[in-house]
Parts: C-alpha cells; sequence; structure tokens
C-alpha cells in the first residue's frame, strides 16, 4: 500500500489526536499543554524534600545537623527555630552523624568515608577509612576520639584531625553497630549475636561481656552513665541493663516496629522506629510519645536539643522539633 504525504499528515494527526485522547485523565499530554515548572522550583527551595530519607541528628549547643540518605545535610543554628540545606559533593549515602565537644560535626556515609565540617567555612570534606569492611555507624567520645564501627568484628578511630585510624577487632564475623561513650573513659560497643564489649581506658583495651539473650541483633543503642543502658532491634524489643551490660532485662513495649534509634537524658529515654512509632520510656515499660509527628514514614534521626526540645527525624523528609514541656510539636517535611 502506498501513502502519499498528504495521506501520512492526516494519519499522523488521527494518531495524535487519538494518542491524548487516551491519555487524558491519566497523563499530560506534552504537545497541547506547556509545562508548568513553579511546582519543580518550589520543591527546589524548600531546606526539605519528599524525597529525602533523614537518617540521622546531632547537636553541639544550639547548633544541630540532620543527614540524609540522598547527600544532603539540613542544619540549624537556633535549636531547630530556622533551618539551612546543604548538598554535599557526589550526593553521598549519609548514613549517621555525631557531634564532638569541641563543636565540630563528622558524618558517615555508606562508602566508609567520613565527612567533618570545616569549623570556619561550614563546607564539608571527606576522609577514606582505609578498611575493605562495611561501614556502619560514627559516634564522638568525649575524650576526642572519632569512633566507626564495622563488620569483622572491627571499630576504628581517629582524633579529630581525621590524619590517620587505629583499629581494633575481634576478628569475628560480626557487625559492631554502635559504639557508645558515657565519659572520656567508660565505652561500650554492641553488635551481632548480642556482642557486648566495654572498655574503662578510653577505646585503648576492650573485654567482652556477657552477650545479650537470644543473639539479639542491636539496631539502636544509648546508655545513661555508666550503669544504665538500652539496646532495641526487631518487633519493637527493648533490652535495659543496670549494671554496665554484664546482664540485660527485656522490658515491655508498645509496638512491634523495629527500633532504630534510642536517646537517653536528664529529659528522658526515647526510641523511634518503623511506622513513625516514637516511644518514651515510663516506670519500666515503654509507652506511645502522644506527641510524635502525624506520617507514615520511618522514624531514624533522634535528639535532645540545647533548648530542651526533642528532635526526631526520618523519611519523607520529616522533622519534627517538639518541646517537651508542653508537648506541641513544630515540624518542617
Amino acid at each position: 500500500m502506498t501513502i502519499n504525504n498528504q495521506s501520512a499528515s492526516t494519519l499522523s494527526n488521527l494518531v495524535h489526536r487519538f494518542l491524548c485522547a487516551g491519555a487524558l485523565g491519566l497523563f499530560l499530554c506534552a504537545c497541547e499543554a506547556p509545562l508548568n515548572l513553579e511546582q519543580v522550583a518550589e520543591e527546589t527551595d524548600r531546606k526539605l524534600h519528599r524525597y529525602d530519607m533523614l537518617q540521622a541528628a546531632a547537636h553541639s549547643g544550639d547548633r544541630v545537623a540532620v543527614v540524609s540518605s540522598i547527600g544532603a545535610v539540613v542544619t540549624s543554628e537556633d535549636s531547630g527555630a530556622t533551618w539551612q540545606r546543604q548538598e554535599l559533593p557526589g550526593r553521598p549515602s549519609l548514613i549517621d552523624v555525631t557531634a564532638c565537644r569541641s563543636g565540630e560535626f563528622f558524618a558517615l556515609d555508606s562508602e566508609r568515608r567520613v565527612w567533618r565540617q570545616d569549623a570556619t567555612s561550614g563546607d564539608w570534606g571527606a576522609v577514606a577509612v582505609d578498611t575493605p569492611e562495611n561501614t556502619l555507624s560514627i559516634h564522638c567520645a568525649p575524650n576526642g576520639r572519632v569512633w566507626v564501627s564495622a563488620s569483622f568484628g572491627t571499630l576504628y578511630w581517629s582524633d579529630l584531625s581525621l590524619s590517620g585510624w587505629t583499629e581494633f577487632s575481634l576478628y569475628e564475623d560480626l557487625q559492631f553497630t554502635e559504639v557508645r561513650f558515657v565519659d572520656d573513659n567508660i565505652g561500650f560497643a554492641l553488635g551481632e549475636f548480642g556482642t557486648v564489649i566495654a572498655t574503662r581506658d578510653g577505646g585503648d583495651n576492650w573485654e567482652t561481656l556477657e552477650p545479650i539473650p537470644n543473639e539479639f541483633y542491636p539496631m539502636a543503642a544509648d546508655f545513661l552513665d555508666a550503669n544504665s543502658g538500652w539496646v532495641g532491634g526487631l518487633d519493637g524489643i527493648i533490652w535495659h541493663t543496670a549494671d554496665g551490660g554484664n546482664s540485660w532485662q527485656r522490658q515491655e513495649t508498645v509496638t512491634n516496629a523495629p527500633i532504630y534509634n534510642i536517646h537517653a537524658n536528664g529529659h528522658g529515654v526515647f526510641a523511634v522506629g518503623g511506622s513513625a512509632k516514637l516511644v518514651e520510656l515510663v516506670g519500666d515499660s515503654w509507652q506511645t510519645f502522644e506527641g510524635g509527628p502525624k506520617v507514615l514514614a520511618f522514624m531514624r534521626g533522634l535528639d535532645t536539643l540545647a533548648n530542651g526540645s526533642l528532635l526526631v527525624a526520618g523519611g519523607g523528609g520529616t522533622l519534627a522539633v517538639i518541646p517537651l514541656g508542653d508537648r506541641e510539636s513544630s515540624s518542617e517535611g
């Protein structure tokens, strides 16, 4: 069959109209309407985006830093009243952040790099941890050592310059998921199969303690002091120690959602996890915290700010600052 130019033009127009009409209600036919970029520009100007997956938060004085898995750091200089956004070069997948007594922030990405914020310029620069192991968390101890937990039962530490890393390893096939120091000398590292080790000399030497029961995998941990600590994991399970990790007792909880973060200080003990669950310790059991954000996303970031407010952060760009006095929340995201 031969199609001349006029027939081809008519056929093209009929096909074009059919496709546009068929897409009505499902798609916007690009040939019939101009592209509206106003909503794109509005989203770009926001300090938080719906696609931000906020992973962790830390503060030093009134300064706060929250990190996203898409390479953004959202910071505040006034305990969460206002926020600024900064995209790091290469948009690394940031998984954790910590603040040191010096006022410096350090963040860990999924590519075994530690990012340090320059105190003068505010810019961030990366230093690689020379290891084949997977790195999982970062913690700045009061004595100024920056600790990174890793797989194969390994811990690394450096001073604030990040000029070199010292390794400690159990040489076992397990992951250390958390490191927490309560003062210059006493610290704990927790990991797979309920592994608990402790140091009393700032991390120069470590001793193995009795494991958490049932080969528990700690996805979150924090210590209030040298004796009292909590670990959380799957199915909303939380264990508590009152004797510095020598024994653990399971505490009653009101959630079956996984626990992703625990934070303990003088304002209370709080935990966040899947399904936007925010709980607090009341007596010896965990109860729902009524002032949390009403969202469907997970929660991972958790910190108590200098002004006494509770900060929670998670998926969908969710970031809430909750005054603990009246439990009324102010949030962005």
